[in-house]
């Protein structure tokens, strides 16, 4: 297969992922509408907000999963764990560090000088474009 059928196949390919990514999203808004309210009364009939419901349908046995999603208020967070000691604070908490490769590139130079000892570059994913001439 030559380059150019490659890159025409993958463009094919694309368009249908994208169609079936769209179909996907509106098959699983239309079971949400349908299942949800019944899984959250299953689940509220237990003392429970998340987990997993049964929910019968005709015949069928229906598994719903309803996860729980956690959200940090950043600035309490970090309140609460400089109140504690260090050695706890380590121990519940991740802590990760990171520069936005904008603000890098940007830096003054004496600032990049510093950073640039703590940052590893590799190759990321690899793309592959056909332009006319």
């Amino acid at each position: 297969m030559e380059s150019r059928e490659l890159f025409e196949l993958r463009d094919v390919l694309k368009t249908s992922m994208a169609d079936l990514k769209g179909q996907l999203k509106e098959v699983d808004e239309k079971l949400s509408a349908t299942f949800m309210s019944a899984a959250k009364d299953s689940l509220r009939d237990d003392n429970k907000d998340f987990g997993t419901a049964y929910i019968v349908d005709g015949n069928h046995k229906v598994k719903v999963n309803l996860a729980k999603k956690v959200t940090w208020d950043q600035d309490m967070l970090r309140d609460a764990l400089g109140a504690m000691s260090e050695e706890d604070a380590r121990h519940y908490a991740k802590i990760t560090f990171a520069v936005d490769e904008r603000n890098f590139t940007a830096s003054p130079p004496a600032v990049k000088r510093v950073l640039e000892e703590c940052r590893t570059t590799e190759a990321g994913r690899f793309t592959v474009e056909l332009e006319e001439k």
